[in-house]
């Protein structure tokens, strides 16, 4: 059942549970996601990188194919633009039938990423489609120190602004993850993104989930985070199945090879549905 983020954020946050969003970048990790979500009858975002739309093939076919897969799901589906910084693209997953986009302009002075988030909103919510920003910069794993996140965390007030200034549909808040391998621990502010759930009247997005760690991503969860975005995480546990079972058999068809990688993925992804209590959650 395709859907929009704004719905799914909503029922996620009337029911205190969170709504994953995992990256896909090719067939199987498209199937992964939606196998894992119709076994835990779990609401879920299929979330597609800016990048991936600059490929002109995954542009012509991956679209298509997560739109069906989620109009033919049994469960909620929403097809995400993630981190989209060109207007280019931003317009195009809206051509593409995305349900939602992200538009991350956090790197901009703040007027600026208020100013290019309208426009995005503007264009998408005439056609019906939500839209997610950034305030604050969720960084990269590599940069991360051993106490934390070096800046650009959200300030509450600012976020509340912003979310009040651009009518987003869910705000994404940097409150100590990182994108990618972490280089230090992950230590997440809990008493900032406390504060900024009580200050924001839109639900929270979570970037940068793998690696985390689990009881970290659940007490977020339990603070108000209403969609985790994962990737990294996903693309080391399939590689590192692929490596078990070359080295148990190194004439193992290829197909065979990719569909061990792909219930690897399948079966991290229940685990983080069962820990954001987003299993059984799916409505009809």
């Amino acid at each position: 059942m395709y859907v929009t983020l704004k719905q799914l954020l909503e029922h996620a946050e009337q029911g205190g549970y969170t709504v994953l969003a995992p990256n896909i970048f090719n067939l199987e990790s498209l199937i992964a996601v939606v196998e894992a979500a119709e076994a835990e009858r779990a609401p879920v975002i299929i979330a597609i990188g800016e990048s991936r739309l600059k490929d002109p093939q995954l542009q012509k076919y991956l679209p298509v194919a997560a739109r069906q897969m989620a109009e033919e799901a049994s469960v909620p589906v929403g097809i995400n633009l993630d981190h989209g910084k060109s207007y280019h693209e931003l317009v195009l997953a809206i051509q593409k039938g995305f349900s939602s986009v992200m538009i991350d302009a956090s790197m901009c002075p703040y007027e600026e990423n208020v100013a290019r988030t309208r426009e995005i909103v503007k264009i998408a919510h005439e056609l019906g489609i939500s839209v997610e920003a950034e305030i604050g910069h969720v960084g990269q794993g590599e940069d991360y120190t051993e106490n934390g996140a070096a800046d650009g965390l959200t300030e509450p007030e600012t976020a509340r602004r912003f979310a009040e200034e651009t009518q987003v549909d869910a705000l994404a808040v940097a409150v100590g993850t990182a994108h990618g391998v972490y280089k230090g621990t992950p230590r997440l502010d809990f008493d900032r993104l406390k504060e900024i759930h009580e200050t924001v009247d839109v639900p929270l997005v979570l970037h940068g989930g793998s690696g985390t760690g689990m009881d970290n991503l659940v007490r977020a969860s339990r603070l108000g985070i209403r969609k985790l975005n994962i990737n990294t995480e996903l693309l080391i546990e399939a590689r590192e199945q692929v490596r078990r079972e070359l080295q148990e058999d190194p004439e193992i068809d290829y197909s065979v090879l990719l569909k061990h990688g792909k219930d690897a993925v399948v079966r991290r992804l229940r685990t983080y549905m069962q820990a954001l209590h987003s299993s059984g959650k799916a409505w009809s």
